[in-house]
């Protein structure tokens, strides 16, 4: 399977800048959490974030949350969209992956309750911005 071998290859280039002294920045992080979603090690890249030596910032998060979103794993996105959410709490992104998370999964009573959260924090879909919705 091609995603696996690079995911294993990312890894080892990960875990190579360590051996020559390169500290890996929040942006590599964000790379190797969005490498492993992909190719659906979610619970890899989720250890990844939560054993980071510094605080992950919204992007790792959101990294994160669109590999849960790609894979329909509700349960895992819920707590993601949660972290997200504490670090950027007005990005209107997260509250859509997690909207299309719950309208993938027919649970139309929580996505109402999400649409009219991010109302009331007077948080809105930007226009001209759109996505393809895959369930």
């Amino acid at each position: 399977m091609r995603s696996c071998r690079v995911s294993e290859r990312g890894k080892e280039l990960f875990c190579v800048m360590k051996k020559y002294s390169i500290t890996p920045t929040l942006k590599h992080y964000a790379c190797i959490v969005d490498l492993l979603g992909r190719s659906e090690n979610l619970c890899e890249a989720e250890a990844m974030v939560l054993n980071m030596p510094v605080e992950p910032y919204s992007g790792i998060w959101g990294a994160l949350l669109g590999a849960c979103r790609m894979h329909n794993n509700v349960e895992m996105g819920e707590c993601v969209a949660r972290r997200a959410l504490e670090s950027d709490p007005k990005n209107e992104g997260y509250y859509i992956l997690l909207s299309n998370m719950y309208s993938c999964a027919r649970r139309w009573e929580e996505m109402e309750k999400l649409r009219g959260m991010m109302n009331n924090k007077g948080v809105s879909k930007r226009g001209g911005w759109s996505a393809v919705k895959l369930c």
